[in-house]
């Protein structure tokens, strides 16, 4: 059977991967026998990140294994794309503290307090580098709106300031079945899925 390492060692995204991707062996680098590796998330966009960390595992993998990475974050308008790439440490870099979801939430809403465009992008990109080298990037995307509350106790990270005009709900007011329709990691899990079943 196929390989496929993912660089994580998140037990929900590999369910999820293995939810979704039929035919393959799914490994995390833990069980591909990969330690954590220090990646040094360099890239100015979620799609050149994905891609250092793809080929952080890469290098260490002498099978004809595929090796999958991602990153993704929230990019709003009003603050020029901020946090962007940043979207996991800007809190933590300007508050200079761990934080709990809750926390960063927060910190996202005080900064918006003044703005009236809300718009927001969640952005997902996955790498994927086949055994012959070949970087393939799949782009997952949703827009919603940061609304001036924390709404909703369904899902976590961004989910209660997520916003969806169309539902009139943050995403941490929709049940698992709606928020897969507004999820940018499906949206390029998906997108991955359907590369693979043409390989």
């Amino acid at each position: 059977m196929k390989r496929i390492i993912m660089a994580t060692n998140n037990k929900g995204k590999i369910a999820e991967l293995k939810k979704y991707i039929k035919g393959y062996e799914i490994l995390s680098q833990m069980e591909a026998g990969i330690s954590d590796l220090d990646v040094d998330e360099s890239g100015n966009t979620f799609e050149e990140n994905a891609i250092i960390k793809a080929n952080s595992i890469k290098n260490y993998i002498k099978d004809d294994s595929y090796i999958i990475a991602e990153d993704s974050g929230i990019c709003i308008d009003a603050l020029g794309g901020y946090p962007g790439v940043k979207t996991k440490r800007a809190a933590v870099e300007e508050l200079k503290k761990d934080v709990t979801d809750v926390e960063r939430n927060s910190f996202i809403l005080e900064k918006m307090k003044d703005n009236t465009n809300r718009k927001v992008v969640w952005q997902t990109v996955i790498a994927l580098i086949e055994k012959n080298g070949k970087l393939t990037t799949f782009l997952g995307e949703i827009e919603g709106k940061i609304p001036d509350k924390a709404i909703g106790e369904n899902g976590f990270g961004f989910d209660p300031i997520f916003y969806i005009e169309d539902e009139k709900k943050t995403l941490a007011q929709m049940s698992i079945k709606e928020k897969e329709k507004y999820s940018a990691r499906k949206i390029a899990v998906d997108k991955l899925t359907k590369y693979l079943s043409n390989i």
